[in-house]
């Protein structure tokens, strides 16, 4: 009998199941088409069948409401809310459905119920909160979690919840406050806390409640450090580097950290392009005394920062290259040449090679930096490529194309071995040597780094455009000018870009010789005439594959070197909506909101 009653059970369930597996499809295609007093009847079957599918109560009830069956829709939320032990999915759709119905007094009657009805337990809270957030009712979502924190007797619980919800009622200073509230009694969520203010707040009014309240929590809280940490964090946003240097002080003082908060603020402001404050920031962690552990670090950064701001300036005088490098000279006299100093004299290498053309104490430098014995090996293959590219500026090619080949060597599937080989590959290109630097290239377009395989698929496409049926001559010429581009001849390149257009009139590299001829104008501060040739590329060969390239580089020009930020943001908006898929889209984006106004 027992075997018997289980058979008959199992057949029931199969068949029930059965049912189901026909009418789902058919009830969505009726939904679908708006059939909805044909899709109600089957999902009135269907919810009769599995009363635990919220997606066929709920589009049960969305066929009642386009159906202004409201008596039907009253009927369900009640017979599902007795079915699921009142759950507060379906007593506060109740109140939903009132509403629906043109009955507010009733809806806020019912919703003021489920309020009455809340427990302290967290599970149901939040269950009953996010009931009627899904129906919009956000303020009633607010108030259950203020209830609830009554109820648990403790106002750490929901702080996040509430602070989201604060964002999308418009209550910015109520988030704030719940955010802060969340990071005073868990330090540890200060980091998330941070990003969500950078999502959500974005006026100076917005900041500047941030601002006070921040105050607000040191004077109740001076103890808690977590404050004196956003307080700083706070500055560096809005790029106030003069209060967040206070700020580091204090917190450096209160640390005993003997300038290694005041360090760190210094770093974090060469990353973000602030080399005033950088230097100014350094020098405060010098004052503190040559016999302190940062000191000799600080005096590294004062370098590194003084670098980087004469090296991305327009036009660097010669007076200054030479007193720059004059102090890096007498930084290693001082603390001698080591592993320790070793990036200081890698930098002071570079300015001799790049900037002010003094290749032989260069190639010294570079040399002694390579043959250091605790110098870390990466290290020292970066050290072998940028010699190989001093070589290449003298004309030595064939001891360039040696180191180049010496670090692909070694660093076969690394990256840095990627470089060296694209560089191998573009200086055989220099040399006419189309078809050995082609195949190079193309090993290149997996590479793991995707600017090295963008540049190499470049590179190989105008090998490949420009070689056809065996006619190199206008590519050699090409070549040539890009090698002397390379050297600073400026001159002589443009004899050669000039040379193309007279001997083969209207050819395929017109595109590459007009954004060769821009990025010349640039090394030479003509910045109008590099405007004028970029924008031939973009007008006119804007779908070919240098015409993202060229529209970022004239919003840069515009940007960087010109200082007309208006033009700039415009262009960057034009390059974001023309190559979304560019290489270059996430600094296009990131320079397009500091330009608007946005803060990072």
């Amino acid at each position: 009998m027992l075997k018997k009653t289980s058979l008959l059970f199992f057949i029931f369930i199969s068949l029930q199941l059965f049912a189901q597996e026909k009418d789902e499809p058919l009830a969505a295609q009726y939904f679908s088409n708006k059939e909805f007093d044909k899709a109600a009847d089957v999902y009135e079957k269907l919810v009769s069948r599995n009363s635990q599918s919220v997606y066929f109560y709920d589009n049960l009830l969305q066929c009642y409401f386009n159906l202004n069956k409201f008596e039907d829709a009253e009927k369900l939320a009640k017979k599902q809310a007795r079915k699921n032990n009142n759950s507060p999915y379906y007593t506060v759709d109740l109140g939903y459905i009132y509403k629906k119905w043109n009955k507010p007094e009733k809806a806020k009657k019912q919703f003021e119920n489920v309020l009455s009805l809340l427990v302290p337990n967290e599970e149901i809270i939040n269950e009953t909160s996010g009931a009627f957030k899904k129906r919009n009712e956000k303020e009633f979502a607010i108030y259950v979690y203020l209830k609830g924190r009554k109820l648990l007797q403790s106002n750490l619980f929901f702080c996040i919840e509430l602070g989201g919800l604060y964002m999308e009622t418009g209550k910015t200073k109520e988030m704030i406050e719940e955010y802060l509230n969340l990071v005073s009694n868990n330090p540890m969520a200060e980091e998330e806390v941070q990003g969500l203010f950078q999502n959500y707040l974005n006026s100076d009014a917005e900041y500047e409640l941030l601002k006070n309240a921040l105050l607000k929590q040191l004077k109740i809280q001076g103890q808690n450090d977590v404050f004196y940490e956003m307080l700083l964090w706070f500055y560096v946003q809005r790029k106030d580097y003069g209060n967040a240097l206070i700020q580091a002080k204090s917190i450096d003082k209160r640390c005993r950290a003997l300038g290694k908060r005041i360090l760190d603020l210094g770093y974090l402001a060469v990353a973000n392009e602030q080399y005033d404050a950088a230097i100014k920031i350094f020098n405060e962690v010098v004052l503190i005394g040559d016999d302190k552990p940062y000191y000799r670090m600080s005096k590294l950064g004062i370098l590194n920062a003084r670098n980087k701001k004469l090296l991305t300036s327009a036009s660097p005088m010669i007076q200054d290259l030479k007193l720059l490098e004059k102090d890096y000279q007498d930084f290693l006299i001082e603390n001698g040449k080591s592993n320790y100093t070793a990036s200081s004299q890698k930098e002071l290498a570079n300015l001799q090679a790049q900037y002010l053309f003094d290749y032989s104490s260069a190639i010294a430098n570079y040399n002694e930096l390579i043959n250091m014995q605790d110098a870390e090996k990466h290290f020292r293959a970066e050290c072998k490529l940028e010699l190989a590219d001093v070589y290449v500026l003298k004309g030595e090619v064939w001891e360039a194309m040696l180191l180049y080949g010496q670090v692909d060597k070694d660093f076969l599937e690394d990256p840095l071995g990627q470089e060296a080989k694209f560089r191998q590959s573009k200086l055989s290109y220099y040399l006419g040597e189309f078809e050995w630097a082609r195949a190079q290239l193309d090993v290149l377009k997996t590479a793991t780094t995707q600017l090295i395989a963008n540049n190499a698929l470049e590179l190989s496409l105008m090998i490949q455009d420009n070689t056809v049926d065996s006619i190199e001559d206008a590519l050699k010429l090409f070549s040539k000018a890009d090698l002397f581009y390379f050297q600073n001849n400026t001159d002589s390149a443009f004899i050669f870009l000039d040379s193309i257009n007279k001997t083969f009139p209207k050819h395929a590299l017109s595109d590459d010789i007009a954004f060769k001829k821009a990025q010349i104008y640039t090394k030479q501060n003509k910045f109008i005439e590099a405007a004028i040739w970029l924008n031939i590329v973009v007008n006119e060969h804007g779908t070919d594959i240098l015409g993202d390239n060229a529209l970022y580089a004239l919003a840069r020009l515009y940007d960087k070197n010109m200082g007309d930020k208006e033009t700039a943001k415009k262009l960057y908006e034009k390059f974001i909506e023309t190559y979304p898929g560019s290489l270059f889209i996430i600094d296009s984006r990131k320079r397009f909101r500091i330009l608007r106004g946005d803060l990072l």
